[in-house]
């Protein structure tokens, strides 16, 4: 009798088992379904169209820069634009970053690329759900972003090359600081600087190195790159802080005979080049860059057809301009 008592409760245990088991598959499938029509249903604007701007490092002055041109434009056109980074260079930061604004399913994403392997597929996903993103500062050509806003990075290495060549005299060997090694648009300064240096044999690089967008950094590479090259008379720099940390190691070494050339107009630099310790640095456009990037984005949006590519002006400034004041 008890045997049998045990065999009923044990079938009804199944039976309850098995109601739960199949009740949480159809519960799931019709999550999975509810999900994917959230995520590939068509997009329209609303009257408040929310874009994140994903700045490389968050309290960088080049990339307040963009960013009070990219609120200026938003301000202007009726949109709600969120700006947002990493605290320091981290593309692991910037990718999760990237991550959570299309999980948001946001409106637009304007965002720079360190790492065509990190940010190429994910700017493709939200391509593929209807989130549209421009690439700015940094290109990612492979991917499918609508547009890219900023400096056409080769002719800006070429600009920083002609600088030099016009203004050092003599046979020079030449030490070279980059941002960092994996992003687009320090290889092709690097590129573009070195094509323009390889034209005129008086000259020669003789060490490349990166900062990964440091100013300690830029100091420590530009003393190990001195004490190694000690023939080493001119020292440039490819992103904001490198020119101000090769400053550094140079009154740390009292090499004062290093003539040293710079990227971007943050004070430090420019102050520099009134002092006479930095000859020139290449200057880009960034609250340009900011306010183009949201307004195409915003035609886009308004179903306009937009360039591919929107390159902003570079120019160079020495002791004889610095005085006109710098950008934005």
């Amino acid at each position: 009798m008890a045997q049998k008592k045990w065999t009923i409760i044990l079938i009804v245990l199944f039976v309850l088992f098995l109601y739960v088991f199949f009740y949480f598959i159809i519960v799931t499938q019709q999550l999975e379904r509810t999900v994917a029509r959230l995520q590939y249903q068509p997009k329209h604007m609303s009257q408040y169209p929310h874009i994140v701007l994903i700045s490389q490092v968050f309290d960088n002055p080049y990339w307040r820069k963009i960013e009070n041109g990219a609120k200026e434009a938003a301000k202007q056109y009726n949109i709600n634009i969120e700006y947002t980074g990493p605290l320091q260079t981290s593309i692991d930061e910037q990718v999760k970053l990237l991550e959570k604004a299309i999980a948001s399913r946001v409106d637009g994403i304007i965002v720079q690329n360190l790492k065509d392997e990190a940010f190429t597929p994910l700017i493709d996903k939200a391509i593929s759900r209807n989130i549209p993103v421009i690439t700015i500062d940094a290109d990612a050509p492979k991917s499918r972003r609508i547009a890219y806003v900023g400096t056409n990075n080769f002719e800006a290495g070429q600009l920083l090359g002609k600088a030099v060549v016009s203004r050092v005299d003599g046979e020079r060997a030449i030490g070279v600081i980059i941002g960092t090694d994996t992003s687009e648009n320090q290889r092709l300064r690097l590129q573009g600087f070195l094509s323009v240096i390889a034209e005129h044999p008086r000259l020669q690089v003789v060490s490349v190195t990166s900062s990964n967008i440091s100013r300690i950094q830029a100091s420590i590479q530009a003393e190990q790159m001195l004490r190694k090259h000690p023939n080493i008379s001119v020292m440039v720099g490819t992103s904001a802080l490198d020119a101000i940390g090769i400053r550094m190691a140079v009154k740390n070494l009292h090499r004062e005979n290093i003539q040293i050339f710079g990227f971007d107009d943050v004070e430090e630099t420019m102050e520099a080049i009134k002092e006479g310790d930095i000859v020139a640095t290449v200057v880009q456009k960034p609250y340009d860059m900011g306010y183009s990037a949201v307004k195409l984005m915003v035609d886009h949006l308004s179903g306009k057809q937009i360039d591919k590519e929107h390159f902003t002006a570079i120019e160079v400034i020495d002791r004889q301009n610095v005085q006109q004041g710098r950008n934005k």
